[in-house]
């Protein structure tokens, strides 16, 4: 009795090792490489996620391939600017094994998996970003940096990898260093730019100023000068207007003398002012204007005669 039930528990062993060597599965994220006896072809290529059958043990091979995105890391890398400085650079890549067409494939027949492809990718990765030495120093670190082109140049020079299957996604420049040496020399340089355009600013603005005076001195001189011969104008006028009345004050003097005591009258007593005088001097004589009845100018009495 114990030697048929050793039978059929070594059968059922083998059926269970046989039905697991003739199946594999591949997830929605994976494309699998099936093999015969070593050859591959476009049918070798398994894209549908799920369960699928194989021959058993050595006849087929199967390899999956995870075609999710990944991240490469370049190690620190010291490169020259088209301006003669070093630099520092680290960056990483986004890739992916390619879905479409044969791409699976030729990645398979490529790297045969995704570790062995990072040594092929980091060598292509370090070769790519000798593009960084066409630009200059000031290109890739400045405020109007053109870091954003340099990672398309990069990621534009490892294009030729999607002959292998693998898509470079992006590429960034994560770390940009100077060496001690050229630190110092980017400083001096920097210092001596900032003086130079301090230097044009100032300029500028002395310019600026100067412009501005000259424009507002010609401003004032053409207000000044029509000024000046508006007053000449109303000037004139009012000469030949006041000809006029001093014509007129000629012929009646007595009146012109009797107006200009008025008007001294008038602004000596405009604010408030206490005079101690005899009332007989002119022009004070005229407060005692109500004493006169007939009509006449008044008249200073002439003390001087008694």
């Amino acid at each position: 009795m114990r030697r048929p039930l050793v039978i059929i528990v070594g059968l059922a062993i083998f059926f269970i090792l046989l039905l697991f060597s003739m199946t594999y599965t591949v997830s929605f994220h994976e494309v699998g490489i099936q093999s015969r006896f070593g050859e591959t072809s476009e049918e070798s290529i398994v894209r549908d996620a799920g369960l699928h059958f194989r021959l058993p043990f050595f006849a087929d091979s199967v390899a999956i391939l995870d075609t999710r995105m990944k991240i490469h890391q370049s190690p620190f890398e010291m490169l020259q600017t088209a301006d003669g400085q070093q630099i520092v650079v680290r960056a990483y890549l986004f890739w992916q094994v390619d879905r479409e067409g044969t791409a699976p494939l030729d990645f398979y027949r490529s790297y045969g998996t995704a570790d062995s492809a990072k040594i092929s990718i980091d060598a292509q990765f370090r070769d790519a970003l000798s593009v960084l030495s066409s630009y200059s120093f000031d290109a890739l670190t400045g405020e109007t940096n053109e870091l954003a082109a340099a990672e398309l140049a990069i990621l534009d020079r490892l294009a030729l990898l999607k002959e292998t299957g693998v898509v470079p996604v992006s590429v960034g420049i994560n770390r940009l260093l100077l060496p001690p040496k050229t630190t110092t020399a980017v400083l001096n340089r920097m210092q001596a730019r900032r003086n130079t355009l301090a230097e044009q600013r100032r300029a500028k603005g002395t310019a600026d100023a100067e412009a501005i005076r000259a424009e507002a001195k010609a401003k004032h001189d053409k207000i000044m000068a029509f000024a000046s011969q508006r007053a000449t104008e109303i000037r004139a006028e009012g000469e030949k207007h006041a000809a006029k009345y001093l014509k007129d004050m000629g012929e009646h003097e007595d009146l012109a003398i009797f107006l200009a005591w008025l008007d001294a009258v008038e602004t000596a007593l405009s604010n408030n002012t206490t005079l101690v005088l005899d009332s007989d001097v002119a022009p004070w004589h005229l407060l005692t204007i109500d004493q006169i009845s007939d009509g006449t100018i008044p008249l200073p009495s002439d003390k001087s005669s008694e």
